[in-house]
């Protein structure tokens, strides 16, 4: 599968090995964990990562230096990203530090880093005009909370959200219905792409790119 390396999945696979040996002596690698690191490489997940990968790269030119991601889970996109030709430094902000401590060792490129931290608390730091912002699960994050951190980036950040209208999970707290609801909802100036992808009649995501 594109930007998905043999490297990567065989990581993956030590990585789940290193988890089930670690849950039988060590509290805090719950087998819980395995299942969330195959949820992260399910084929939903690649397939909106893909896609998100794959119209950033229409728009991303030498003068982006770095790329911010936001609620990065296990480091998927960028991952992805990276396979995909970006050189840059790719900063992945998460809150949960046990999933930066499992990113680390599924990590295949040296320009990754993997951040502890409240990416809507810490934005202001990493708010530079050469930076890519991604975060590919808004439904996640508080509406209002969104709202005002990307009313702070700096008016010539290159920003890709994705969100969705997949209720039924608890945690997303912030789902839209239609990709029209989701654009209303972004404080941006200037949309370069937006668009919808269903998956398998499941739910529909959304995704916008813009400034």
């Amino acid at each position: 599968m594109e930007y998905i390396t043999p490297l990567l999945y065989r990581n993956t696979f030590n990585t789940l090995s290193f988890l089930y040996k670690k849950s039988a002596v060590e509290e805090e690698f719950d087998l819980f964990r395995i299942k969330d690191v195959l949820d992260s490489f399910s084929e939903g997940q690649i397939f909106n990562k893909q896609w998100a990968v794959q119209e950033l790269n229409k728009l991303i030119d030498i003068t982006h230096e770095e790329c911010l991601v936001i609620g990065s889970w296990y480091g998927l996109f960028s991952h992805m990203l990276a396979e995909s030709g970006f050189k840059g430094k790719i900063i992945n902000i998460e809150l949960d530090d046990m999933c930066n401590k499992i990113a680390k060792k599924l990590k295949v490129y040296d320009n990754i880093i993997f951040k502890h931290a409240d990416g809507m608390e810490i934005f202001n730091e990493l708010n530079y005009e050469n930076k890519i912002l991604v975060c590919t699960a808004c439904e996640h994050i508080n509406d209002e909370e969104l709202s005002f951190t990307l009313q702070q980036k700096h008016e010539n950040m290159l920003t890709c959200l994705q969100s969705n209208n997949y209720y039924e999970i608890n945690s997303h707290i912030n789902c839209k219905d239609n990709l029209e609801d989701f654009v209303k909802s972004l404080p941006l100036k200037t949309i370069m792409y937006s668009g919808t992808k269903k998956y398998k009649n499941e739910y529909d995501r959304f995704m916008v790119i813009g400034k």
